[in-house]
């Protein structure tokens, strides 16, 4: 199996740009490591682990290995969450791409995806059919959906930066399956990452999977209450610039009003087709008819599932977003963001974002236009107010339960 799965890894390597031809896929040592210390404590009955990779580091190829282990020992199957729909799609491509031919099936489960879909998914549990299920935080509100987590030989937690504490991470105490949390910057959160027992596994990742040239932070003061659409004229130098070298641009709002606005400013300025995407598009053209009926409202611009695939096929290209790209999207040959009003965005946001682009042996650029606005985005790593379990941290109920892994 593993044979199959570094084979897959060679070739969709290089269909995604990840090597150059000739080249050959290899874990870096800082991966090799992580992969090795998880997997033996995971053996050993270590039940909760921090993985803490910067953006690019090859994390998710990380999970996908810690995940085989884990299926290969148990026979069962493993849990991601991931913070948007975008995201759980791209691991689910990740993870079918990288294990096809190995028997080891991949579902997912969240709002955008159809109820007959999420329906096979719970089947194909059951049935032993599906051994990764990719999923949103509306896991952990649904019954069995929190039945599927608690009874999985491992939960991945995605960039847990995105995730609100208040709303989804305390439900995580009560579960009794293995965590590992992903993050890049996991000190906004250090006070929950305690409480579960995180913080007692670190493992730590720096080198990168490929040459990076370091991405140059402009730093653009604008005027006080100056419309996002008018900050761009302070980034059109390089705007102009990239879309001459073919590059992949994303323009970054606060809100969701400001990405109309934003894309049809860029489309008028440049005459260019620019993409959008925003809390508010349906996923799908079957999720739009869904929610229609449910007489729910929803964006009629486009899917979010078509305007990611036109944004990752073109070049030129621009995507008019709001931050929603800034949890683990990776798109080939994105060199340029510009973010505006800036300064509304909290620190580990700001480095997430940069994280999308300088992904590649290119040189790339991030904009912030900063003095626009007095909003300032306040850590989301507040003081709990659950009560403390009886249990020691890191301690769980299935430690008890002899011979599972």
């Amino acid at each position: 199996m593993w044979a199959t799965i570094d084979e897959n890894c060679q070739r969709v390597a290089l269909i995604h740009e990840l090597i150059q031809p000739g080249e050959s896929f290899r874990l870096t040592d800082d991966q090799r490591k992580a992969v090795d210390t998880i997997t033996a404590g995971l053996d050993g009955d270590k039940f909760e682990y921090l993985l803490k990779a910067p953006t690019g580091s090859g994390k998710t190829e990380v999970m996908l290995r810690v995940a085989v282990d884990t299926i290969l020992k148990t026979d069962g199957y493993v849990v991601i969450l991931a913070p948007t729909r975008d995201l759980i799609r791209q691991h689910v491509t990740y993870f079918t791409e990288r294990l096809e031919g190995t028997g080891i099936g991949v579902g997912q489960i969240h709002g955008g995806a159809a109820p007959a879909e999420r329906r096979a998914v719970e089947a194909g549990i059951a049935n032993g059919t599906i051994h990764v299920v990719v999923g949103s935080a509306m896991m952990l509100t649904i019954d069995r959906h929190w039945s599927i987590i608690d009874e999985s030989d491992l939960l991945f937690v995605d960039d847990v930066n995105a995730f609100d504490e208040r709303e989804h991470l305390r439900l995580l105490h009560d579960l009794d399956c293995p965590m590992l949390f992903a993050s890049a910057t996991p000190d906004e959160l250090r006070r929950f990452l305690e409480r579960i027992g995180a913080l007692a596994n670190v493992v730590s990742m720096k080198k990168m999977p490929f040459d990076v040239l370091p991405t140059k932070v402009h730093k653009v003061e604008g005027v006080w209450g100056e419309p996002p659409a008018e900050q761009l004229s302070r980034a059109d130098g390089l705007i102009r610039e990239h879309l001459a070298r073919g590059s992949r641009i994303f323009v970054i709002g606060r809100t969701r009003g400001d990405v109309p606005r934003l894309a049809e400013r860029l489309e008028h300025t440049y005459q260019i087709e620019v993409e959008q995407l925003r809390g508010d598009m349906a996923d799908t053209t079957e999720q739009s008819n869904r929610y229609r009926r449910k007489g729910v409202k929803v964006n009629e611009v486009g899917t979010r599932v078509a305007m990611m695939s036109a944004f990752r096929g073109k070049s030129p290209a621009v995507l008019a977003a709001t931050n929603l790209i800034g949890s683990g999207i990776d798109i080939p040959a994105a060199d340029l963001i510009v973010i505006t009003d800036s300064d509304a965005f909290g620190e580990s946001e700001v480095e997430q974002l940069i994280g999308r682009v300088g992904r590649r042996e290119r040189p790339s650029d991030a904009v912030l236009l900063t003095g626009t606005t007095l909003e300032r985005n306040p850590s989301r790593a507040m003081p709990s107010t659950r009560a403390q379990s009886f249990m020691p941290a890191g301690t769980r109920a299935r430690q008890f339960n002899y011979g599972r892994r």
